[in-house]
Formats: structure tokens, sequence, C-alpha cells
């Protein structure tokens, strides 16, 4: 499992809470599971088997993976390389972002994310253009 590789970084944060200042969601939503200091709680008792995977989707994707609070960690821990890590892990247990596989399956089709039709892309480039 790729989280197992990140446990390190899951086992070093130390719960000060200074992360919470600079996470754009947590000042959003304030709610602990939102910061980094949450994430690392929450991917501590999925690690040990104590949460399954299912519970923890939503917040693993409610991350902008800014790194502001890495920039804030005394430690220095990459918490946006263990939220990766972790929504990798939930794409390959089918629990992936509904939004992120609607922008690649858009990509692939249009090669755009919006899913706009080429044509009427190209149209209005002319229309710049002219």
């Amino acid at each position: 499992m790729a989280l197992e590789k990140h446990r390190h970084i899951i086992m070093e944060c130390v719960s000060c809470g200074l992360c919470q200042s600079n996470c754009p969601i947590y000042k959003q939503t304030n709610l602990e599971s939102n910061s980094a200091k949450g994430k690392m709680t929450i991917l501590f008792a999925l690690l040990e088997g104590w949460l399954n995977w299912d519970e923890v989707a939503e917040r693993m994707y409610e991350c902008t993976t800014c790194k502001n609070c890495q920039a804030t960690c005394l430690s220095g821990l990459d918490i946006p390389a263990v939220v990766e890590a972790a929504r990798a892990e939930l794409v390959k247990r089918g629990l992936g972002n509904k939004i992120s596989a609607q922008l690649v399956e858009n990509m692939q089709k249009t090669h755009n994310p919006f899913g706009e039709d080429p044509k009427a892309r190209n149209r209005l480039k002319e229309l710049a253009e002219a």
C-alpha cells in the first residue's frame, strides 16, 4: 500500500496544530479533520485498522495540497505527499473523486477539462482572432 511508505511522516506528526493557521480548508470549515493534524490522526487510525477507507475518502479530497501546512510545520513534514498517497490508494480501491474522474474523461474525449466540443472552441478562437 502506497500510504504505508509514508507511515513515518504520519508518526512524526506531534499534533501541535500549527498547521491549522495556514490551511485554507480548515479556515473555511473549522473542522479539525480538515487540517493536516486531523488528517494525520485519521490516517494513523486507518493504518491501524480502526477506520475503513470509505470513511476517510471525503476528508482526503478536502485538501488543496497547497503545502501551507508543510511551511508552518516545525518538523517540515511533507503532509501533501501523504495526502496524495492516500488519494492514490483511494483510487485503487474505487473511491476516487468523481470530479477528478470527470476531468480525466473530458480530457480524453475532447482534450478539454470542461468537455467542450473542440469545434466550438476553434470557432471562438477564430472569432477572437478576427
